[in-house]
């Protein structure tokens, strides 16, 4: 066997390295004949190969997908929290040390609250709950358990101030701490539906509830009634007694002392038009609840003095 025979036998049985690894290797980027791309169903690319071409885009659609998807879980995946959210219901959003929940829906799910809480780092339980005029917006219940609790942290209200809720740009807002780690459980007062009782009720003469400005303590039924009437309202009764031997004390008067009371609902028909009004209370859209009594109420004795000073009612 000649030297060329015996070169060209060796060379036959060294395995070669892949085509397409040398020609990257080498910078070596081949054109093929249109007919073959045809082929192979894939258009003419500049830059390279079909093949060489279509890996590279393959590769970098996979590197923008991970890309997109870090965008959108990021502060997951970093151990954070989203610094905004919102829903049909509500948005949250981080203003300076606070986080504010504007509610646009204050009838939606609660598990549409807490979904969007949830999103920004915050266990929220709020309840919304129907109450009168003045409340509507406002806290009736707040209790925060964290470590610790920042003292008078929870806010709320109606933004802007004094609006209506159901016109434009009208929303409840609740405000939290940034940081705050523990359980927030919050009633906010919200708009009544026709013919639900407020759970969240003010006095009916206080200003912006529907008796505003007048005066009701200890005037007499027959009295009170007349500017219920001028007002196109309705009224229901509760009959209010007395118990001053109870330790029990339930109302504060200011000026007249601590009382024990009970209260028990009593038709139109058995209360008698000079009965004295204890007090007036909002009781569900366009109806007032009176507190009357045939007499007037005697305080709790105030307790006797403990070390020379005034005895503590207890409150």
């Amino acid at each position: 066997m000649n030297e060329s025979r015996l070169l060209e036998t060796m060379r036959s049985q060294i395995p070669l390295r892949d085509p397409e690894e040398l020609a990257m290797a080498i910078g070596w980027h081949p054109e093929e004949p249109r007919s073959r791309r045809t082929r192979r169903g894939l258009p003419p690319l500049p830059g390279g190969s079909p093949l060489v071409t279509a890996r590279r885009l393959i590769a970098g659609s996979l590197v923008t997908a991970g890309i997109a998807t870090i965008a959108v879980l990021g502060p997951s995946l970093m151990g954070g929290s989203a610094t905004s959210y919102a829903n049909s219901a509500i948005e949250i959003n981080r203003e300076g040390g606070q986080w504010v929940a504007r509610i646009k829906d204050p009838l939606a799910e609660h598990e549409m609250y807490a979904k969007a809480f949830s999103a920004v780092g915050l266990n929220v339980r709020l309840q919304r709950v129907p109450a009168s005029p003045s409340l509507v917006g406002g806290l009736v219940l707040t209790d925060g358990e964290g470590n610790p609790k920042p003292a008078g942290a929870f806010e709320s209200g109606l933004e802007p101030e004094n609006c209506r809720i159901g016109e434009d740009g009208c929303h409840l807002a609740f405000r939290a701490p940034v940081g705050f780690e523990g359980e927030i459980r919050a009633q906010l007062g919200r708009p009544a539906e026709p013919g639900e009782l407020y759970q969240a009720a003010n006095a009916a003469n206080a200003e912006g509830e529907m008796l505003a400005g007048v005066d009701v303590d200890d005037r007499t039924v027959a009295q009170v009634l007349d500017e219920v009437r001028r007002r196109g309202l309705q009224v229901v009764y509760q009959l209010v007694k007395a118990d001053p031997d109870s330790p029990t004390v339930n109302w504060l008067r200011g000026g007249k002392g601590a009382y024990s009371l009970t209260f028990e609902s009593v038709p139109p028909d058995a209360v008698g038009a000079d009965w004295l009004v204890w007090a007036a209370q909002s009781h569900s859209d366009g109806v007032v609840r009176l507190l009357v009594t045939p007499e007037p109420l005697k305080a709790v004795p105030p307790k006797p003095p403990v070390d020379g000073r005034e005895g503590s009612d207890g409150l």
